[in-house]
């Protein structure tokens, strides 16, 4: 072991099974970091880097707050320094037990409970940008099947319903509230039935007007208020038509239209650490969709431009202050093969019943996947010098895949 990485902190990355895992992988490896992968797959995306110097499986069978307590003191023998959850599910567990897993010696990526559980929070992150001049969708919070109604009246239909919380904690039971993801209501009988399906608990969910408009999203990292980092993207494709996570996406300038509402809505939350803020762009004013108060999917298009976050945000947990990045290259192009497959699978549904926006058809979905690409366009997995990612990605879909089937 070269002495620089005997010099550096030793890095584990949660989630080993998404893109952004990866991306931290092979950022913090290049730059001499022991980087070790954890996950509830056997062999996680991440762990096909050759940037991973091993991998660490963590149960899924009981408490989940118990597979992370082993996972702490695996982390503890292994002399882990600094542990990045990279989805809301493990940066909760993480916080839940920040005392104990700082107790291990390890520093856990992923801001303070209190400020992550306000951006979690839909509600309360509507409310707050509102009160920061910052466009949203016309929304109400129903706290009742007669409130819901009211909603739908109000609105006028078709109208979109989201859970409240991605990840709800259900103390009483251990875990978490299952999260269905978006619902649509094209009348009163959809609506309650979408606004059911998404109650968690003592939690109503959301009911919002339908926004159209291009996705685009501003990425940034703080130090304790200070923007260290901050980098703008379009989505090209969605991974699911309706909106989702990308498939294809292309850096682009970091305009005043989107940063100024980004800059209101984070000195706001007073926001340290990572986050992506998710917006549609109609041409008015940027309509605020979500806060992903996490590292992100499409983390590896932003380190591709030039802002390598992981090894800034890194650089803060270790108590160093980096200088602020204030260029990246506008254009870059990076697509995700693996989503593209999934979003012909979501275009064979066919158009969820509510949805209001355009829906491609099957042969229309089929000629934009296989079709001629953006020039220069870059893989998400398949690197030069780090190539068994992109066979690692068919062989987890596939599992992934088969899950589902057999789920069904």
């Amino acid at each position: 072991m070269s002495p620089d990485a005997l010099r550096k902190p030793r890095i584990l990355v949660l989630d080993g099974q998404t893109n952004q895992a990866l991306a931290c992988v092979r950022s913090l490896g290049r730059a001499g970091h022991t980087v070790y992968v954890a996950s509830a797959s056997a062999r996680p995306l991440a762990a096909w880097s050759r940037y991973a110097a091993g991998r660490v499986r963590v149960r899924t069978d009981g408490a989940p707050r118990e597979a992370y307590a082993e996972l702490r003191e695996w982390a503890r023998r292994e002399a882990i320094a600094i542990a990045l959850p990279l989805t809301e599910r493990s940066c909760l567990l993480c916080d839940m037990d920040r005392a104990d897993w700082e107790a291990a010696g390890v520093r856990i990526g992923c801001g303070p409970g209190d400020m992550l559980l306000r951006a979690f929070d839909k509600e309360h992150t509507i409310r707050l940008a509102q009160a920061s001049d910052v466009r949203v969708p016309p929304t109400a919070f129903p706290h009742s099947e007669a409130e819901a109604a009211e909603a739908g009246r109000a609105l006028g239909f078709p109208c979109v319903v989201k859970a409240r919380f991605s990840n709800a904690w259900n103390a009483e039971a251990g875990t978490f509230w299952a999260d269905r993801g978006c619902g649509y209501a094209q009348d009163a009988d959809d609506l309650l039935r979408a606004v059911e399906d998404r109650r968690q608990g003592p939690w109503w969910p959301t009911v919002q007007g339908f926004v159209e408009g291009v996705g685009r999203a501003v990425s940034v990292l703080c130090d304790r208020g200070r923007i260290v980092a901050a980098f703008a993207h379009e989505r090209l494709r969605d991974v699911r038509p309706t909106g989702s996570g990308s498939s294809l996406r292309r850096s682009i300038a970091l305009d005043a239209r989107l940063f100024e509402p980004t800059q209101r809505l984070l000195a706001a939350l007073d926001w340290h650490g990572p986050a992506m803020i998710e917006y549609r762009d109609d041409g008015g004013a940027p309509c605020l969709m979500e806060v992903n108060g996490r590292f992100w999917g499409s983390l590896q298009l932003g380190v591709d431009a030039g802002v390598d976050f992981p090894v800034l945000w890194v650089a803060i947990l270790s108590g160093e202050h980096p200088e602020r990045v204030r260029e990246y290259r506008e254009g870059v192009t990076v697509r995700w093969v693996w989503g593209d497959v999934k979003r012909i699978v979501h275009i064979a549904g066919g158009r969820p019943r509510g949805y209001a926006g355009p829906f491609p058809t099957l042969r229309e979905g089929v000629a934009e996947v296989f079709g001629r690409q953006p020039d220069a366009t870059r893989l998400e997995t398949w690197r030069r010098g780090d190539r068994w990612p992109a066979f690692g990605e068919v062989a987890q879909g596939l599992r992934d895949l088969f899950a589902s089937w057999q789920a069904r």
